[in-house]
């Protein structure tokens, strides 16, 4: 059986990101998945999923496009708490500064700085 997931993809910015996430999630109707980058060499897209309960594959997505590696990434934990683990995730293994976000969580002391990153050699 092939899964089509209905995939609904909100542009944002890194200063409406929180905003437009917090106008949007009910905790009745939506499951917080990730927040996932994507290396396009030299810049970042992030994404922000989110599934519906009780719906089939119906998939929404807030995309963060042209992102700099050096761009100060906003936490949306005081909205999801649980987000932290996305969050911290990313600022190990793409070297990201997020808000709040510690390091050394994901890699070892003696391991590869921000090895997703398409600019770390390895």
């Amino acid at each position: 059986m092939m899964i089509n997931p209905d995939m609904q993809i909100e542009e944002v910015t890194l200063d409406n990101v929180v905003e437009k996430i917090k106008d949007f999630y009910d905790e009745s109707e939506w499951n917080f998945i990730t927040v996932n980058a994507t290396d396009l060499g030299g810049k970042l897209q992030i994404d922000w999923l989110f599934s519906k309960y009780g719906a089939k594959n119906i998939i929404k997505i807030f995309r963060a496009q042209d992102v700099s590696y050096d761009a100060f990434i906003p936490s949306i934990v005081p909205v999801i708490p649980s987000a932290w683990l996305a969050e911290w995730e990313l600022a190990d293994l793409f070297g990201l500064e997020v808000e709040n976000a510690a390091t050394g969580v994901f890699i070892a002391p003696d391991g590869p700085k921000a090895p997703l990153r398409a600019d770390t050699k390895l």
